[in-house]
């Protein structure tokens, strides 16, 4: 039986969701954007001039919700664009949109400041080097059949005598 307290998928899918959850409403009712607005805000304004395929890779998001995003935040005045050939538009922060960046990244900081209380300097290194090795584990889940055998271990099975 499955200990979903232990199952670390459900314990990261728990612990974003909730994350996730509170700081959309919490930023849709201080500054007007949710969640997925301030995620894309914060790779434009970091990656100025990119497109939304490279924001929907880099973040992890689905390209319609990050089109939708764009389009929302252009409409607000926070983004430009620009084309840049065929159907590609890159997009960079106004002068309003690095002012709100400005003021959501100190809500940010310490809404993470609270999530990580009690979390010392090496802990807190610790936990980003985890997560960082998960992060680099993904393309094997991608490569896990549906008998949970992965890629990696059925070739190595086939390679036995």
């Amino acid at each position: 039986m499955l200990d979903l307290d232990r199952y670390v998928p459900a314990v990261l899918v728990w612990a974003s969701n909730q994350v996730a959850n509170s700081a959309s409403r919490l930023y849709r009712q201080e500054f007007g954007i949710g969640i997925t607005d301030w995620r894309i805000l914060v790779y434009i304004e970091i990656y100025p001039w990119s497109t939304g395929a490279e924001a929907s890779n880099f973040i992890g998001l689905d390209k319609g919700a990050v089109s939708r995003s764009l389009a929302h935040l252009t409409e607000r005045g926070l983004l430009k664009s620009k084309s840049d050939g065929l159907r590609k538009i890159k997009y960079s922060t106004t002068a309003a949109g690095k002012k709100l960046y400005q003021r959501m990244l100190k809500t940010a900081l310490a809404r993470e400041e609270a999530l990580l209380t009690g979390f010392s300097a090496e802990e807190r290194e610790q936990l980003l080097q985890f997560l960082h090795r998960l992060l680099d584990n993904l393309p094997a889940i991608g490569a896990t059949n549906v008998h949970g055998s992965s890629a990696k271990s059925l070739q190595k099975r086939n390679q036995e005598p």
